[in-house]
């Protein structure tokens, strides 16, 4: 039996596409501010342009879980994002190398238009990289690049109609 703990909870229907439709991704020291207004990022202010990762269908994906002490009363969200990058080429490579180098913010756009953004007090880290080359004619040929990060409070949520100015300088 369901327990919330906040007010207008509703069931929500699970029959929906999942995963991740596009990420967007900064170095971490690009993201001057993200103003949260009612627990959503509502704007952020930005020294360069965000870069723009498009997944296919039901394959990129995140998650986050919750830690806390009740002795010392800590708390801490653990997450970890994977972005995958669709076939092998020059430029690809580069963007993995120095995602794999900076601390970056990360922004889920989810298959049904929400977006999260994670790595917004501490930013994130790239982890690994693994290149799968496929083996048959419907194998994924591409690199599975893993993010992680760790921050005080959950992912938040942005506000949808701010998305298109951050691929502005």
């Amino acid at each position: 039996m369901a327990c919330p703990l906040t007010q207008n909870y509703t069931t929500k229907d699970c029959l929906e596409t999942a995963g991740v439709a596009s990420w967007y991704i900064t170095p971490f020291s690009n993201m001057l501010t993200a103003v949260l207004t009612a627990n959503v990022v509502t704007a952020i202010t930005k020294t360069v342009a965000f870069k723009t990762i498009a997944q296919e269908i039901e394959q990129g994906n995140w998650t986050y879980t919750g830690t806390g002490a009740v002795a010392n009363g800590s708390h801490a969200y653990d997450w970890q994002a994977l972005i995958k990058m669709v076939g092998l080429n020059t430029l690809d490579q580069e963007e993995i190398q120095l995602i794999l180098k900076n601390k970056c913010v990360l922004i889920a756009v989810m298959q049904n238009g929400d977006a999260w953004m994670l790595g917004r007090e501490f930013g994130s880290t790239g982890i690994d990289s693994a290149f799968n080359s496929g083996t048959a004619l419907n194998d994924f040929i591409g690199t599975d690049v893993t993010v992680k990060g760790r921050g005080t409070m959950p992912a938040k949520k942005v506000d949808p109609t701010i998305l298109a100015g951050l691929l502005t300088p």
